[in-house]
């Protein structure tokens, strides 16, 4: 194994167990809005969905869950919903949620996550799906940040960034040319480079979530399909 593939959200998960406050502020800004988007569908309110999240965080954060967390037991993402899952089921046991620790979690970014939240919880999407769908989404927020930081030019960063997927519907490479005051073939070149750079970023992402370098296609094949669930 490479030491690229060694720093991995397992080891942001072993830092946080560590109770480094870095660790722990990344991993709530990352996964908070997959986590709402799963525990609406399993019909919380958007406030009980609110204090479930918060508080699965902050017992995940403060107890030995991260500790113990091992690379070996797979993909973080499955790691993270059956934590969440098992959590739920002890909130029915209780009157309420724990709140003690929740000091230690960022400020929410309430319009981003309710994007995503919108974006996922459709009506017929099953509540395990909802949860992978966020999750997909914020991955693809992360790359597209990553991507968009590393380039040179905003504004054509901005003007390429609609055609990244290759969908049909792209904007004429003549009339990003003339937007772009570039020629056919360097706005060909151009995207060429950003998707190259962009499937790079996303297995780079996708390797930090898994056990194995072996298991990125499979995860990113999985979330594919759920961005294209409906």
């Amino acid at each position: 194994m490479s030491d690229g593939f060694a720093t991995t959200r397992w080891t942001l998960v072993l830092a946080a167990g560590e109770g480094t406050d870095r660790a722990l502020g990344e991993l709530c800004s990352l996964y908070r809005a997959p986590l709402l988007a799963h525990a609406r569908r399993r019909g919380l309110s958007s406030a009980d969905a609110d204090d479930a999240v918060q508080g699965f965080l902050a017992r995940l954060l403060r107890l030995e869950s991260l500790a113990t967390a091992r690379r070996e037991r797979g993909r973080f993402r499955a790691f993270l919903l059956g934590s969440f899952n098992h959590y739920l089921a002890d909130l029915r046991d209780h009157a309420r949620a724990e709140k003690r620790g929740a000091h230690l979690l960022p400020p929410l970014d309430t319009a981003a996550t309710e994007s995503a939240i919108n974006s996922a919880a459709c009506d017929a999407l099953a509540p395990d799906f909802a949860f992978d769908r966020a999750w997909a989404l914020a991955l693809l927020d992360t790359v597209t940040a990553r991507l968009r930081a590393e380039h040179d030019h905003p504004g054509q960063f901005d003007a390429l960034l609609p055609c990244l997927a290759g969908r049909t519907a792209d904007t004429p490479h003549a009339e990003l040319a003339t937007k772009l005051h570039l020629t056919e073939p360097a706005v060909r070149v151009a995207l060429h480079r950003l998707r190259q750079r962009y499937r790079q970023l996303l297995r780079e992402e996708v390797s930090q979530t898994v056990a194995r370098p072996e298991d990125i296609d499979s995860e990113l094949r999985h979330l594919l399909a759920a961005l294209s669930s409906k």
